[in-house]
């Protein structure tokens, strides 16, 4: 019976660390819109980026080409980090 409950906590597991992965993504886009103000960066695919309050976007540019990466939760994408493409 206790062999039994560590396998299926051990199954419970994995599936939520894959879960946790597939709500990681990147996209590559143009930034359009920087507002700094309200934490937003926009993208010319479309979506609209959370910048995080210890992020450091005085190097970013409107027009600039980037590589995103960011954590997609129910409300919002919230970035976790920018590569300058150009």
């Amino acid at each position: 019976m206790k062999r039994m409950l560590q396998m299926i906590l051990a199954a419970v597991m994995l599936t939520l660390a894959g879960t946790a992965a597939s709500l990681a993504g990147e996209v590559e886009a143009t930034i359009v819109e920087i507002r700094p103000d309200a934490s937003v960066l926009v993208l010319s695919d479309g979506q609209t980026y959370a910048i995080p309050v210890d992020f450091f976007v005085d190097d970013l540019k409107t027009g600039m080409r980037v590589l995103v990466f960011y954590d997609e939760t129910t409300s919002n994408r919230m970035l976790t980090d920018v590569q300058i493409l150009d």
